[in-house]
């Protein structure tokens, strides 16, 4: 009984919290909205922000005619097992093609085939968890690099959608000199794959389905004390403390309640400083500041994706075909907004632990030693 008064308790006054930031969080929203459709970003402001590209906050992507387009989805599957004698990483990597024809045919293709193989690798060196877990990461980005270069020798492509960012993240720089050179091939992989696009014509997008961002939060809790001394309408926000409020905010939460079903956020740009951010940095001058931003919002009810594009003109255009495009694509369901190919590549690339189960005891076979003798101690706990 009385963990149960002490759980209750506890629950009610986060409730009682959330309640509280929520109240907040729609009165910051109810007045962005106002201001959404309006060109708030002037030039001034865009020569201090640098970052921002176009006026408004959001603009409608009315879904493109997807007859004749040819889209491919790369995505990539992992599983790891820390075993007595060697660490084993088994990865998949398959692109998945949509032809789309006329009165709404739908080929589908697959590179390099329907359910791949996985590749098998191994590490006899005594990494710590984290370093091995940096290794495994950049093995699976090095085969789904390696398809989504390929597949453009194989197939005339318009768009291409990879499973996550267009670039490296910050966990997959490792920690030790004995995973740099793993790390370079990465990069370099990266960058010839944006080669690769832009010599082909290949639009490249990569569409990130959960992100904790809050690029776009911070540059309008920055912006906003010089939106508020521009336009006096704007001075509604200051009747309540809403640096509290935007604070508590993710971007794919700031534009699930501010953007409407089939728009999208203005662009931005990746980084405000290319020079200095921890990832760009690394990649070479003729890229660095050519990656931006937005989120798309194809279902009502699920929150907005975020989508990474590389653009070498104009981002506005860009932004145009490749939105409209994706707003296409992800509109099959109310409740889950993600393009139907990359949904596909997902299913195909997909690994599952009874594979794993099967490469250790078959490897355990060629060694000549029990398939027990290779488990981990947490495997073999009597049931």
């Amino acid at each position: 009984m009385g963990f149960a008064w002490n759980l209750e308790k506890q629950l009610e006054s986060i409730a009682s919290e959330v309640k509280r930031l929520e109240k907040g969080r729609d009165m910051l929203v109810s007045v962005l909205r106002r201001f959404k459709g309006e060109e708030i970003f002037d030039e001034e402001i865009k020569k201090a922000f640098n970052d921002i590209v176009e006026s408004k906050l959001a603009y409608p992507s009315p879904p493109a005619d997807l007859t004749g387009l040819k889209v491919a989805s790369v995505d990539g599957g992992l599983i790891s097992r820390s075993l007595r004698l060697i660490d084993v990483i088994a990865v998949r990597a398959v692109a998945v093609i949509f032809k789309y024809e006329v009165g709404g045919r739908v080929s589908a293709y697959y590179y390099p085939e329907e359910h791949p193989p996985p590749k098998i690798t191994f590490n006899a060196d005594p990494f710590s968890q984290m370093d091995f877990d940096v290794s495994a990461g950049l093995e699976r980005l090095s085969y789904e690099l390696e398809v989504a270069i390929n597949v453009q020798k194989q197939y005339d492509i318009d768009l291409l959608l990879l499973d996550g960012s267009l670039l490296p993240q910050a966990s997959d720089k490792p920690y030790t000199p004995g995973l740099e050179a793993k790390y370079l091939k990465v990069l370099g992989l990266f960058e010839k794959l944006y080669r690769s696009c832009v010599e082909n014509g290949v639009s490249l997008a990569g569409v990130v389905k959960d992100t904790r961002s809050t690029r776009f939060v911070q540059l309008l809790s920055s912006v906003i004390p010089t939106l508020v001394e521009k336009n006096k309408a704007f001075r509604e926000i200051l009747s309540f403390d809403y640096r509290l409020f935007i604070r508590s905010l993710l971007d794919s939460e700031l534009f699930f309640r501010l953007l409407d079903k089939g728009e999208r956020s203005m662009i931005l740009r990746y980084s405000d400083n290319p020079n200095v951010h921890p990832v760009l940095k690394d990649v070479s001058k003729d890229w660095r500041d050519r990656f931006y931003i937005t989120y798309l919002k194809p279902a009502e009810l699920d929150r907005p994706i975020r989508v990474e594009f590389l653009a070498t003109g104009n981002p506005t255009g860009e932004v145009r075909k490749v939105a409209s495009a994706i707003m296409a694509l992800s509109m099959h369901h109310p409740e889950y907004a993600l393009p139907s190919v990359q949904l596909e590549a997902h299913a195909q690339a997909k690994l599952a632990e009874k594979e794993m189960d099967f490469i250790c005891d078959q490897l355990a076979h060629k060694i000549g030693i029990p398939p027990s003798f290779l488990k981990p101690r947490d495997k073999m706990l009597p049931i």
